[in-house]
C-alpha cells in the first residue's frame, strides 16, 4: 500500500512538473512606440507612455514602456499594438489615444528567448487638425495685454534649443512683465466627440491652461488644467509633450471658444522662460 502511495506520489509530481514546463513563456519586447505623421498633421512629437498589446487576439495586457511582456505561445504569431498617453499628464490616467491608430504586426516566438517589434502607429484618417507649429510668418495665437509679445525662435539662430529641429514660439517674464496670456484667434465649434489639445512645451514657470468663451451672450473664461514646470535640478529645462483632454469643453452649448494659455512668474523668481511648440488641436 505503502509502496502504491509513492508511485502515485512520483507521478503526480512528474505530471506537475511537465506542466510547469508547458508554461516557460516567450518574451515580446517593446522598447517604444513611434509615430509616422504627413505633412497636413504637423511634427511627429509624441510622448507614448504605454501599450496596450494583443497577441493572435489575445488581450496581454497593458504595459508602461519599455515593455517586456511573458508570452505563453511560440511560433509566428500576429501582434497588435495600441498606444497609450498619460491624459493631461497624470501619471495615474493612462489612456489608449483615440487619435492613434494601432499597430499590427508579426513576430517569431521562441520560449526563454526574447523578440523585439518597433511598433510605428498614425494618426486616425477621421482627425482633424488646428496647428500652431511656429514656421509661417503670422502667429494663430494673439496676446490678451498689447504690451506683451509672444516671440518666435528661429531653429538657425537657437539650433540647441529646438525641440524637433524646426522653429518655435514663447515668450519672456520678468518683474515689468511678469504674466502673459496668449489665446487661439480662431472661434471653434463643438466636435461631438474627444477633443485634445497636443504641446511640447519648456519651461521654468507652470502654465494654465483654459477656455475663452460665450455662454448666454456673454463672455467668460474658465480654467481647465495647470501644467508643471518642466524645468529639473541641475539640468535645466527640458522639452515635454502632453496630451490635454478638452472634450468636455468641446461638447458643451458654449460658443466662440478660444483656447488660452497664461503664465506667471512665481513669487520666488524675478523672471521666467516658456518655449512651446507643436501646438495641435486634434478632434
Amino acid at each position: 500500500m505503502i509502496r502504491t502511495l509513492g508511485t502515485l506520489l512520483i507521478a503526480v509530481i512528474f505530471l506537475g512538473s511537465c506542466t510547469k514546463g508547458d508554461k516557460v513563456p516567450s518574451y515580446l519586447i517593446v522598447p517604444s512606440v513611434d509615430l509616422s505623421t504627413s505633412g497636413l498633421q504637423g511634427s511627429n512629437t509624441k510622448n507614448i507612455t504605454d501599450t496596450w498589446v494583443y497577441v493572435n487576439d489575445e488581450f496581454m495586457g497593458s504595459w508602461e514602456l519599455p515593455a517586456r511582456i511573458p508570452v505563453l505561445k511560440e511560433g509566428s504569431v500576429n501582434v497588435r499594438v495600441d498606444a497609450g498617453v498619460k491624459r493631461n499628464g497624470f501619471y495615474d490616467e493612462r489612456i489608449r489615444y483615440p487619435f492613434y491608430t494601432p499597430w499590427t504586426g508579426t513576430a517569431e516566438l521562441v520560449r526563454t528567448n526574447t523578440a523585439t517589434i518597433a511598433p510605428v502607429v498614425n494618426y486616425t484618417e477621421q482627425a482633424t487638425f488646428w496647428i500652431e507649429g511656429f514656421e509661417d510668418a503670422g502667429f494663430s495665437f494673439l496676446v490678451a495685454d498689447s504690451l506683451d509679445h509672444l516671440l518666435r525662435y528661429s531653429a538657425s539662430e537657437y539650433p540647441d534649443l529646438t525641440v524637433d529641429g524646426t522653429s518655435f514660439g514663447g515668450f519672456e517674464l520678468d518683474q515689468s512683465n511678469p504674466t502673459i496670456t496668449i489665446y487661439s484667434d480662431q472661434d471653434f465649434s463643438a466636435s461631438g466627440g474627444a477633443t485634445f489639445l497636443e504641446m511640447n512645451y519648456r519651461s521654468n514657470v507652470n502654465l494654465e491652461v483654459g477656455m475663452f468663451y460665450v455662454l448666454d451672450g456673454i463672455a467668460q473664461s474658465s480654467f481647465i488644467l495647470g501644467v508643471t514646470r518642466s524645468d529639473r535640478e541641475g539640468t535645466g529645462m527640458i522639452w515635454k509633450k502632453i496630451y490635454i483632454d478638452l472634450s468636455a469643453a468641446f461638447n458643451t452649448s458654449i460658443s466662440q471658444r478660444d483656447i488660452h494659455i497664461k503664465a506667471t512668474i512665481p513669487s520666488d523668481q524675478t523672471s521666467g522662460t516658456v518655449y512651446l511648440d507643436n501646438i495641435k488641436l486634434v478632434r
